[in-house]
Order: C-alpha cells, then structure tokens, then sequence
C-alpha cells in the first residue's frame, strides 16, 4: 500500500522540508494584497511579517476550499497513492477538514482518505506528521499509527511569546482600552500563549519584558512536562531567529533533549501572534516513547 501524509499549512513544517519528504500539503488563505491568497506558495513570509503591524484591521483567514482539496487528492492519484493519511488541526481554529471530506466525496472511492483528529493547531500538529513519517518508513498500519497517536498526544505542548500587544490589538483577540495600552507599554509586558487541545492558539498571561516571558513560559514547561521523557523540539519564530534560540537554549536547561527543528512560523499564526514571536513545542521522541 501507498500512502501519502497530508497535512495542513499551519503546522509550520517548511515547504522544502514537505517536498523532501513528498508530504502533501493543503494551505489556509489569508487575506492580503487585495485578495486572498495561499499562505505558503503564494506569500513571501517575511514581507507578511514585517509589514503585519501596519495592515489594520488585521487581514482575515480561510480555510482551504474543497476545490483546493480536490487538487491535492487528483494529484495523489495521479502519483499511484492508495491512500492519503490525514492528522487534521482542531476544527476548534479551522474546519478545513471538511473540505477534504467534501472532496473525497467527488473522489468516489478512487483514493482511501484516513483521517485523524490532531486536536491541535501550529506546530503541536506537525508532531504527528513526523511520527506518521517515521512509522510508515517501518511498514507500521494506519491502525498503529492512530493508536500510537493516542497514547503520545497528551505528551505534546507548545507555549510562547508575542514581541507586544499590536497585532493582538489588532485582530481583537484582546480589547484595547487606553489603561490597557498604558499598561502594557509602561510594564513592556510581553503576551503569552500556549495551544492545549481543542482551543487553538490562546492567551496564556503575560511577562514583564523578555526576560519575563521566557522565565514563566519555562517554569509552565517544568511543571507541564515529565522529567522522565526524551523530547524532541519545533522551535517556530516570526522573524526572530534569536529569541528562537534563547527559548531552546533555556528548555534544554530543564527537560531531556534530543532533536531540535527550527521553522518560521507561517503567515496565518503570524496573523494572530505578530512579528517578533517566538514558540516551542514539545514532543517526546520517537525512538524513546516506542510503545511496548
């Protein structure tokens, strides 16, 4: 059997790193340059980047349409695959599930699509996508890889750090009064965000300046996470390679391990978290949490 892994954009997995691995990869559109646009192939990431601060009100997202959905899967077919393997985002952040759904349904049984719900969104959900790639490389079952997916998925986390409130401001996900405005400039205060299950990209507090944030995304990981798994790492920054680093270098200090990926977090997130911001997920490693 031939299968293919299909995965959404905002799982932060670069495109080189996607057409190495031949993963396929359906895009959220966000709204820019008069129109919207595929976030991958049809946005330069850093021009979104530096320029998000100045676009008010913040540019609307979309998910993929099942016409977008359909291109992926005739493709798929048309490459000899039997069937597509899909670890989808929450549709708590996007139902872009559906359209894949709707466009299986115009495939008539051509192509076997699997779906699995991550219940995550950004680099929470590429874990899976790497564990999926490992597996199928062992010959593992569909079936295998579900049930693995269940025991490893309480195990993932991602927590970060927003430069400012700006791009928060601006898409509304928080209200900006003028005491808060005040606030947050005189303190320096950097928003924190993390994305548990089923809730997508959500606030998390904040930390008076960098130096802050980073002590207590690290103190949340120290108590989240178990001393005794291995973990591999996704470090995702919008435009900071810097903070990136710092943020690896200190979650290294207090949790075992192994394998660092460091990505640019993709316009649709960057839409939502700004310029400046930096994550990182945990998941444990493969090699270490192979289930007896």
């Amino acid at each position: 059997m031939k299968i293919l892994i299909l995965t959404d954009s905002t799982s932060t997995i670069p495109k080189e790193y996607l057409e190495e691995h031949r993963i396929a990869l359906l895009e959220i559109l966000v709204e820019y340059k008069e129109g919207y646009k595929k976030e991958i192939t049809e946005i330069e990431r850093e021009e979104f980047t530096e320029n998000l601060h100045l676009i008010n009100p913040a540019p609307k997202t979309s998910f993929a349409s099942p016409n977008d959905a359909s291109i992926v899967l005739k493709q798929a077919e048309e490459d000899k695959y039997d069937t597509i393997f899909y670890p989808f985002m929450t549709p708590k952040t996007s139902n872009q599930v559906n359209s894949v759904r709707l466009a299986a349904k115009k495939m008539k049984d051509k192509i076997k699509i699997e779906f699995y719900p991550t219940q995550y969104a950004g680099a929470s959900q590429a874990a899976f996508v790497l564990y999926a790639q490992k597996m199928l490389k062992e010959n593992k079952s569909i079936e295998e890889i579900k049930s693995y997916f269940d025991e490893v998925k309480p195990h993932i986390y991602t927590i970060g750090f927003s430069k400012d409130f700006t791009t928060l401001f601006q898409s509304g996900k928080v209200k900006k009064s003028v005491h808060m405005s005040l606030l947050t400039r005189t303190l320096k205060l950097k928003p924190i965000y993390h994305i548990p299950l089923d809730e997508g990209v959500i606030g998390f507090g904040g930390g008076i300046g960098f130096k802050g944030a980073l002590k207590k995304i690290i103190k949340e990981i120290e108590m989240k996470m178990s001393d005794e798994i291995v973990y591999d790492l996704i470090i995702s920054h919008a435009n900071d390679r810097n903070k990136a680093e710092i943020l690896e270098a200190e979650v290294r200090k207090v949790k075992q391990v192994k394998n660092c990926f460091v990505w640019k977090i993709p316009p649709a997130i960057v839409n939502s978290v700004g310029k400046g911001a930096a994550m990182v997920t945990l998941y444990p490693n493969y090699e270490k949490f192979k289930l007896e």
